[in-house]
């Protein structure tokens, strides 16, 4: 008997261990590259550039490819809200193509044919807004890790840039998007479908088997081809576009859906559909324009927020930026002597990662030009959001209350088809 309830005893204390160390091993990961542990920093500034990676425990590496699908459709010819000429995020010279940016191909970037001859500014267009997007997220990824490439789509899809390290290539591409304009119809399926064949390495781009894969697919609408022809809105093109995800999502690929604009978000059983069968996150907002002040919500990594604390004094950083592909950067205060720096990851499962280090700090005369950079940088992202009108916290709780009423609401029959330009 005393064997038995010995027995009874130890199980459930195994079966706590068991919970813990499953706990545990959920956490997610956080390694602070800079500066080192036992670091002593002389420089002007009192605070001090602290960076590094998280990622949750399912990320399979430190590599990250990242295929934007940017819909070109003949709508996103429309008003986003602002005038996105003073970002910085357009170029000057951003027309759309002929017949009010409604043309066909004409404009091409290595021989691929993209938009019709220059006829209208584009610079206040739900296509700038997309393209602003874009700039905003690339502008913080690190392209030592991370891959990205483009595709867009409308009568199909295109590959405008397989995936690749050169950001600056990155760039270039995007403006010509912008240039070349909108036109044609809403073949979601085609691009959903064309990414999962990039990020899987089937296609034009390098195939990296222990990269983790995501799509980001910015669109002001709904399906209407292949079945509908870009005349009709056929239930079929939706079933199709999320089966795609569907398939994405077995294969590893999260797509990550904003929806911009009333009317995204009058129909939103594509979008909906999308990021749920991918396991991607799906971001509705009412006015195009505001997805600058959204775009950064997603994580390919698993980790959704990053806290630094100067243990020492008790001070939290002053600004913190946390990527898409897990690489953060913030600025820290510090005292003089030795500071203990803890950073502080949640994953998108509510579990916490840390990871610890001191440094010691004295005054000099010399400032930190890679400080400099960093808070430059965040001035001019801050100062976008600022042009929006709206406060960024405003957004994303117009955002968030979108997403619950897209959630509720039937989403079966499609509107019926308005008039208009093509789709």
């Amino acid at each position: 008997m005393k064997v038995v309830s010995k027995t009874l005893f130890v199980m459930p204390l195994i079966l706590v261990f068991s919970a813990s160390m499953a706990k545990a091993a959920a956490e997610p990961k956080v390694q602070i590259l800079s500066p080192k542990e036992g670091s002593r920093i002389t420089q002007q500034q009192n605070s001090l550039l602290v960076s590094g990676k998280v990622a949750s425990q399912s990320a399979r590496s430190s590599n990250v490819d990242i295929m934007f699908i940017i819909d070109i459709s003949g709508s996103t010819a429309n008003y986003a809200g602002v005038d996105f000429g003073d970002f910085g995020q357009v170029p000057d010279n951003s027309m759309s193509g002929g017949l009010g940016g409604f043309g066909r191909p004409q404009i091409s970037i290595g021989g691929l044919s993209l938009g019709g001859p220059p006829m209208r500014n584009l610079r206040n267009s739900i296509l700038a807004a997309e393209v602003a997007a874009a700039r905003r997220l690339l502008v913080q990824l690190n392209p030592q890790t991370t891959r990205v490439g483009i595709i867009t789509f409308s009568e199909g899809s295109r590959v405008l840039q397989p995936l690749s390290h050169d950001f600056d290539q990155t760039r270039r591409v995007l403006d010509s998007i912008l240039a070349a304009g909108p036109f044609g119809g809403t073949n979601m399926v085609d691009g959903i479908r064309t990414g999962i064949n990039e990020l899987m390495g089937f296609a034009t781009s390098e195939k990296k088997t222990d990269a983790v894969k995501v799509e980001i697919l910015l669109t002001d609408g709904f399906p209407t081809l292949p079945v509908g022809a870009g005349r009709r809105l056929a239930p079929e093109d939706t079933d199709l576009a999320i089966n795609a995800a569907r398939i994405a999502g077995k294969a590893g690929i999260k797509v990550h859906v904003f929806a911009l604009g009333e009317e995204a978000l009058s129909y939103p059983r594509a979008a909906v559909g999308i990021a749920r069968e991918s396991g991607g996150k799906y971001t509705p907002v009412s006015r195009a324009a505001d997805v600058l002040a959204v775009v950064e919500s997603i994580s390919a990594v698993g980790v959704e927020y990053v806290q630094l604390v100067n243990q020492t004094t008790g001070q939290k950083a002053n600004q913190t930026r946390l990527a898409a592909d897990g690489f953060f950067s913030s600025a820290v205060p510090v005292v003089e002597g030795r500071n203990q720096i803890d950073v502080i990851a949640r994953a998108s499962d509510g579990s916490i990662g840390r990871d610890s280090i001191t440094v010691y700090y004295q005054s000099g005369n010399q400032k930190s030009l890679d400080l400099e950079v960093f808070l430059e940088k965040e001035r001019d992202l801050k100062l976008q959001v600022e042009r929006l009108g709206k406060s960024q916290s405003e957004i994303q709780s117009e955002a968030e209350r979108n997403r619950e009423d897209s959630l509720r609401r039937p989403q079966q029959q499609p509107p019926p088809m308005t008039e208009g330009p093509p789709r």
